[in-house]
């Protein structure tokens, strides 16, 4: 998913100002991991949109401030953020509490993990929904032959045996 760079500035700006008096483009460029020349467009974008205000410190430096109008903005898009988040983590668990079922039908004793993953939490609620047994493994040797595996997103796989008894959860958050 691509980043809104807005949003990351809006909210890079609101966390600095809580900690600092004076903040420079360079600090919010730095802190946004952005070249200067793009933060320096975001932060005109915003100040003519009426989200911050841009204060001379000194005659050579200047700090930036979200009006209202920008803290309303941060609190929006940052519901829609969290929206499209939960919702994400619905759909990650339906397809995933999906395949656990699958698995049981298929005659597989535990769901397991391997490697570590954002989602485990889900991975351990599917095997309970599914009345299998959750584990987690950290080597592909760990692996009983009668488990159902996820694979982290994080980790690639080189399932030995049957590619039918692993599936990466690269696909599953990609939808592939």
């Amino acid at each position: 998913m691509e980043q809104d760079s807005e949003f990351l500035l809006l909210n890079t700006i609101n966390d600095l100002s809580q900690t600092r008096t004076g903040i420079s483009q360079r600090d919010l460029s730095k802190a946004i991991n952005m070249s200067l020349g793009m933060t320096n467009v975001l932060i005109k974008r915003l100040s003519q949109k009426g989200f911050i205000l841009i204060q001379k410190v000194s005659p050579r430096n200047v700090t930036y401030i979200l009006t209202p109008d920008g803290m309303n903005e941060l609190a929006h898009r940052t519901y829609r953020y969290l929206k499209r988040t939960i919702k994400n983590v619905v759909e990650y668990k339906e397809a995933i509490v999906g395949l656990a079922k699958a698995a049981k039908k298929r005659g597989f004793a535990r769901i397991g993990l391997l490697g570590q993953s954002d989602i485990e939490f889900i991975i351990e609620y599917a095997a309970g929904a599914a009345g299998l047994e959750y584990c987690r493994y950290q080597a592909e040797s760990d692996i009983p032959q009668d488990s159902f595996v996820f694979v982290s997103e994080n980790l690639t796989f080189k399932d030995q045996g049957s590619t039918a008894s692993a599936i990466h959860l690269g696909g599953v958050l990609s939808g592939a």
